[in-house]
C-alpha cells in the first residue's frame, strides 16, 4: 500500500472514531425538557384569616387602638386594682385612731360561813348577789399619740353584811396618757399611717408606668399591624406586574416572537411572588392578634374575630426636640424616678420613727374619777333585838337615780397625776433598726443614681434610634423612587425587544424590595417615636390622653 492510500485509511478510522463517541456522548447527555406550550393563569389569593370574619371590620387610628387598651387591657386593669388594694390599707391603718367602745354585764351570786365578829350580820352566812354593767369608751390621738379613756361602771349588790341592803354604786373616770419623749411625734400607728400613704403614691406611680409600657407597646403592635398590611398590598401589588409580565410572555410565544422558556421564567416568579403574599398574610394575622392581646378584656371577646384596619398615615412626623430636654423630660417625668422619690420618703419616715424608739420611755398619767352610793338600808336589831333600819345619812338612800345623783354632784371625786418611766439601759433593739434603716436610705440613694443613669442611656438611644430612622426615609425613598425608573425604563425596552424577560423581573423585584425597605423604614421611624415618648414619660400627654387610677 502506497503512502496515499495509507493516508486515506488513516483519515477513514479518525472519522469513524469521531462519530462513535459523538454518538455515545449524545446518548450519556439528556436534552433539555422542552417548556410546556399552555401556562395557566393561577387563581387570585383571597383574603382569609383563621377565625376572623372579613364582614366584620374595625378601623382604627392610633388613638382608638390606645383607648382600646386603656378600656380593656387585663395588666392595666390589674395594676388598678393594685392601687385600690392600698387604698383599703391606707383605710385600714387609720382605723387605729376609729373610737373603741367596749361594754360588760355580768351577775355574781356568792355564799360564805359569817366567822368574822363584825360582819354586820348576825345570820351564819354572809350572801351577796350583784348585778354589774361597764361601759369604756378609747379614743387614740393622732396628733400627740395619746390617749383617752373614759370608763363607767354600774353595780347592783344585794348583801346581808352591809348598811345597804340593796346598794347602787356608780363610778365614773377619765384617764389620759400622752407621750412626752418616745411616741410623741410619732409612733407605730402613725408610722404605719404615713408609711401606707406614701406606699398609695406608690402605687400609683406604679400604676402609670404600666400604663405607658403598656400604650407603647399598644403603639408598636400597632405599627407592626399597619407595616404587615401595607407589606402585603406591595407584595400583591408585585404579584400582578409577574402576571402582566407573564400575560404578555404568553401573547408574544403565540406569535412566535418570545421564546417559550420566557413564559415558564415569568410563571416561576409568579409563584414565588405568590408564596411571599401567603408569608405577608400570615405576618398580618399574627400582628393583627398581637395587637388584639393588649386592647381585648378576655377570651371570647367579640374583637378577636374582628378585622382591625390600620388608618394612620405612616408619613414620618419631625421630632424637634434636643437631647438635654429630652433629658430634662425624663427627669421630671418617669414614673422611676417618682417611685425612688417615694421609697426614699417610706425610708425617711423609717428612720424618724427608728430614731424616736431609741429615747426613753416617759409618759404623763392623769385621771379624774367620780363615784356615787345609794340603796335601801338593811334592818339591824337594838339592844332589846327589835328590828331597826340600819343608820344610813338621807342622802344615800334611794334608788339608782339618787346613786347618779350623788355621783354628778362631784362630792366624791379621786384625782390623780403623775410620770411613767421606762428606761432601756442599752436599747440595742432600737439602735440596730436605726442602722439598719440608715443603711437602706444609702443604698436607695445609690439605685436612684443607678436608674439616672440607665435612663440618660436609654433616652440618648433612642435618640439616636429617631434620627438614624429619619435618614433611612430618605435614603429608602430615593431608592424606591431609582427602582421605579429602572422598572419603567426596562420595560420599555423590553416592549422594543431590546431587553429580555429576566431583567424585567429582576427589576420588579427590586422594586418590590425597595418599596418594603421604606415601608420598614417608616414603621421603624414611628417606633422609635413611640420609644422616645416613652423614655422622657410623654406618652400620654403627647396623645392627649388622661388616665385615673383609683
Amino acid at each position: 500500500m502506497n503512502n496515499g492510500n495509507r493516508y486515506f485509511v488513516l483519515i477513514g478510522i479518525i472519522l469513524s472514531l469521531a462519530a462513535m463517541f459523538g454518538r455515545d456522548a449524545r446518548a450519556q447527555t439528556p436534552m433539555p425538557p422542552k417548556p410546556k406550550a399552555e401556562i395557566s393563569m393561577p387563581p387570585p389569593i383571597a383574603s382569609q384569616y383563621a377565625g376572623v370574619d372579613s364582614s366584620k371590620q374595625a378601623r382604627w387610628t392610633l388613638r382608638d387602638a390606645t383607648l382600646a387598651a386603656l378600656e380593656n387591657n387585663l395588666d392595666i386593669e390589674i395594676e388598678r386594682d393594685n392601687v385600690r388594694l392600698t387604698q383599703f390599707d391606707l383605710f385600714a391603718a387609720r382605723g387605729v385612731y376609729d373610737p373603741l367602745l367596749k361594754s360588760e354585764i355580768g351577775y355574781t351570786s356568792q355564799q360564805q360561813p359569817n366567822t368574822f365578829q363584825f360582819s354586820g350580820s348576825n345570820q351564819s352566812f354572809l350572801k351577796t348577789d350583784s348585778f354589774t354593767f361597764s361601759t369604756e369608751l378609747t379614743q387614740s390621738l393622732e396628733k400627740t399619740g395619746g390617749k383617752l379613756e373614759l370608763s363607767f361602771d354600774n353595780s347592783r349588790v344585794v348583801s346581808n353584811s352591809s348598811s345597804l341592803e340593796t346598794a347602787y354604786t356608780p363610778a365614773m373616770t377619765l384617764t389620759f396618757t400622752q407621750p412626752l419623749m418616745r411616741n410623741f411625734k410619732i409612733d407605730a400607728n402613725r408610722r404605719q399611717i404615713r408609711v401606707a400613704a406614701k406606699r398609695l403614691d406608690l402605687s400609683d406611680a406604679q400604676f402609670r408606668q404600666q400604663a405607658i409600657e403598656i400604650i407603647s407597646r399598644v403603639q408598636k403592635a400597632y405599627w407592626d399591624l399597619a407595616f404587615a398590611v401595607r407589606d402585603e398590598e406591595i407584595k400583591r401589588d408585585a404579584v400582578r406586574l409577574v402576571e402582566e409580565q407573564l400575560a404578555n410572555n404568553r401573547r408574544q410565544a403565540e406569535v412566535g416572537t418570545l421564546a417559550p422558556l420566557d413564559v415558564v421564567s415569568a410563571a416561576t416568579q409568579l409563584e414565588a411572588r405568590r408564596q411571599e403574599v401567603f408569608q405577608a398574610m400570615n405576618s398580618v394575622a399574627q400582628a393583627e392578634n398581637a395587637l388584639k392581646t393588649l386592647t381585648v378584656k378576655g377570651a371570647g371577646a367579640e374583637l378577636l374575630s374582628t378585622r382591625i384596619i390600620p388608618t394612620e398615615d405612616f408619613e414620618a412626623k419631625p421630632i424637634e426636640m434636643s437631647l438635654t430636654e429630652a433629658l430634662r423630660l425624663a427627669e421630671e417625668n418617669r414614673p422611676e424616678m417618682r417611685q425612688f422619690a417615694l421609697q426614699q420618703e417610706i425610708n425617711g419616715v423609717e428612720i424618724e420613727f427608728q430614731r424616736n424608739q431609741t429615747k426613753p420611755q416617759i409618759d404623763l398619767v392623769a385621771s379624774y374619777g367620780l363615784s356615787g352610793t345609794a340603796g335601801t338600808p338593811a334592818q339591824v336589831t337594838d339592844q332589846n333585838g327589835v328590828p331597826q333600819p340600819a343608820r344610813v345619812p338621807p342622802e344615800f338612800i334611794g334608788g339608782y337615780d339618787a346613786s347618779l345623783g350623788n355621783l354628778f354632784n362631784n362630792d366624791s371625786h379621786t384625782a390623780r397625776v403623775g410620770l411613767s418611766i421606762s428606761l432601756p439601759l442599752r436599747n440595742r433593739t432600737a439602735k440596730a433598726n436605726l442602722g439598719s434603716a440608715l443603711a437602706t436610705g444609702h443604698q436607695l440613694d445609690l439605685q436612684k443614681e443607678r436608674q439616672r443613669l440607665a435612663i440618660e442611656i436609654e433616652v440618648r438611644n433612642v435618640m439616636q434610634s429617631v434620627e438614624m430612622s429619619r435618614q433611612r426615609i430618605a435614603a429608602a425613598r430615593a431608592a424606591r423612587e431609582y427602582a421605579e425608573q429602572q422598572l419603567a425604563g426596562e420595560e420599555k425596552k423590553f416592549a422594543a425587544g431590546l431587553s429580555t424577560t429576566f431583567l424585567v423581573l429582576t427589576r420588579q423585584t427590586d422594586l418590590s424590595q425597595a418599596r418594603g425597605t421604606e415601608l420598614r423604614a417608616m414603621t421603624d421611624y414611628n417606633k422609635a417615636v413611640a420609644d422616645l415618648q416613652k423614655a422622657v414619660s410623654t406618652t400620654l400627654s403627647g396623645n392627649d390622653i388622661q388616665i385615673k387610677s383609683r
